[in-house]
Formats: structure tokens, sequence, C-alpha cells
């Protein structure tokens, strides 16, 4: 008869040499069985563990992606506002330039605005005392007396610039004024052209007048006869200017007249200058008032050194005085 084999182990524990020992019986199933409850207990621990850390790690992920998305858009609203402001900082510098650009052109019609007057007034000076009552005064006279302005347009302008006015409605106002002066000047122009072929020149230095215009006792004949000029003694050699703007039409040679010269001017007008010494214009010629056209002399049916200077309005001779009554005279520098 077999006997069944002991499946206890048995353990001695020993505190010490005076100490009493003490046996543990332990089943060989709790001895294996232990060991393996412990890595179980462990395993659970590290799986715990695990997991805490994935849930750990996971939440941290999610934090991370949160704090990259919120980066994200703070980065982009940073960059779509230094866009923005590179944009308006673009826009400020555009219009730094244009504004430059205004201001140049501004200031150039300013200074043309001052041309302008400058001419006008030149005008003004030069011929506003010397306008024929016939011709077109209204450039000197009637409510837009330039010289009665308490401001000039240049100086309206130039108010209106510094009171820092918008630049768009100062240019056009400006050039508004500028195109304005540019028609009065225009206009100026045209009195100006009239009023210098207009003959009011007295046409020699010398002022003796010795004969008038109409009916008198002919010197040789003793007869009454119409006289169709007026006679200014003078020097032999003396200057004969014409006596306004236009062109010489004839010149020649008379046994009554002597040596003349017959200029046209505007209005139906010419100017005879007649018993010249010596012809100095040629036909054809265009000359200004106050040039120099002959000399002064004793030529043809004469008694005497002295200019006849005759005007013939539409082929009918009239009076010269009515148009010399605003006399202007060239002093003769030397004679020739």
């Amino acid at each position: 008869m077999r006997h069944k084999q002991n499946s206890n182990w048995s353990f001695l524990l020993m505190r010490g040499p005076d100490q009493s020992v003490k046996q543990f019986n332990v089943t060989k199933r709790s001895l294996i069985a232990t060991p393996v409850a412990l890595i179980a207990v462990v395993t659970s621990c590290v799986v715990g563990l695990q997991l805490q850390a994935a849930s750990e790690l996971k939440r941290i992920e999610q934090q991370q992606s949160l704090l990259q998305r919120q980066y994200d858009t703070m980065l982009s609203e940073h960059s779509l506002e230094i866009n923005n402001k590179d944009s308006y900082i673009n826009t400020l510098q555009s219009e730094l330039v244009s504004l430059q650009q205004n201001q140049v052109e501004i200031d150039a019609k300013l200074d043309e605005l001052q041309l302008l007057e400058a001419q006008l007034q030149q005008f003004i000076q030069t011929y506003g005392e010397e306008v024929p009552i016939s011709l077109d005064r209204s450039i000197i006279e009637d409510d837009g007396n330039l010289q009665g302005q308490q401001q000039s347009s240049y100086s309206i302008a130039t108010m209106a610039y510094q009171a820092n006015a918008p630049l768009q409605e100062m240019s056009d106002y400006i050039e508004s004024m500028g195109i304005s002066m540019q028609q009065t000047l225009r206009q100026a122009s045209k009195v100006r052209e009239e009023v210098d072929a207009y003959p009011n020149l007295w046409p020699t230095s010398a002022t003796q007048l010795t004969s008038g215009f109409g009916y008198r006792s002919d010197p040789f004949s003793g007869q009454s006869r119409f006289h169709a000029g007026i006679d200014i003694a003078g020097k032999k050699g003396d200057t004969i200017f014409s006596a306004a703007d236009g062109e010489v039409i004839e010149t020649g040679y008379d046994n009554q007249y002597g040596r003349y010269i017959v200029i046209s001017h505007l209005h139906d007008l010419q100017t005879i200058y007649m018993h010249l010494e010596t012809i100095v214009a040629s036909e054809g010629d265009i000359v200004v008032r106050g040039e120099k056209i002959g000399l002064m002399g004793n030529t043809g049916k004469s008694t005497g050194t002295h200019l006849h200077f005759q005007i013939v309005q539409k082929n009918v001779p009239v009076s010269p005085l009515p148009f010399l009554n605003n006399q202007k005279h060239i002093e003769e520098e030397s004679n020739v």
C-alpha cells in the first residue's frame, strides 16, 4: 500500500538563538498562487498607471491643440491687423504724394495768376488813360475796374489757399479764375491792338502847330482853300514817327506833297505824312506806334520846313486834333 505524497511545504522562522522557532506549513498550491497574485496586482497597478498616463497625455494633447488653435487665431488676427495697417500706411503715402502734387499744381497756378494779374495791371498803367472814347473801355471802367478792386483775384486766391480750403476745390477755383483772367487778358490784348492802331501819337518831337484843319487862306494864292490836315513846324531832319500801328501802303514823291508816306490802320483809318526830307519806311512794312518812318523836310509845294500830317477815315479827310486830344509825345534822341 502506497502512501499519498504530502504536498505541503514547511517554513521555519528563527528569530534568534534564545527565541523559539516557529514553523509554518504552506501548501504547494498556495506557494504558487501567491507570486501569481502578486504579479497580477503589480500588472494591474502598471496597467492602471499606463491608462492614467494615457488619459493625462490625451488631456495634455487636447490642451496643447487648443492652445495651438488659439495661437494660430491670434497670429492670424495680428497678421490681418498688420496687413490692414500696412495697407493704410500705403494709402496715406499715396494720398501724401497726391497732396504734394496738388500743392505743386496750385502753386504753379497761383504763379500763373500773379503773372496774368501783373500783365493786366501793366496794361492798365500803359493804356488806361489812352483808350479813346470811341473804343471799348470796359476793361478799365464800370464795375469791373481792376484799379478799383480792393483785392486782386490773385490775392483772394492766395487768401483762400492759405485758409486751408479743400485742395481740389481750391484748384478748381484757381483754374476758373485763371481762365477768366486769360479771357480778360485776351480782351485787353484786343483793346491794346486797337489802341496802338489808333492814331493818337503826336507824329514828331516838334510841337509848333502852324496851320490847322479846315478852310484857310492859301499861302501861295491868297484864296480860301480847304486844308485837309495840320502843319507842324520843326527843324530839317527832325524824326517823323508813325502815329499808330499799321501797314505802309504807299510811299513816293509828288510835286505838291513832296516826299510822302501813307499808312493804313484799323477802323478804316489812314495817316499821311508829307513834305519829308527822307523816307525811311518802305511800302509793305508793318510799323508800330512811335516807330521812325522818315525825316522832316521842305519838299514839294511848301513854304518852309514842316510836316503836313493828315488823317483819312473811309477816304474822307478828318481833323487829326480830336485823335491827338490825348497827345503822347516821343522825345527825339538825335537828328539823323
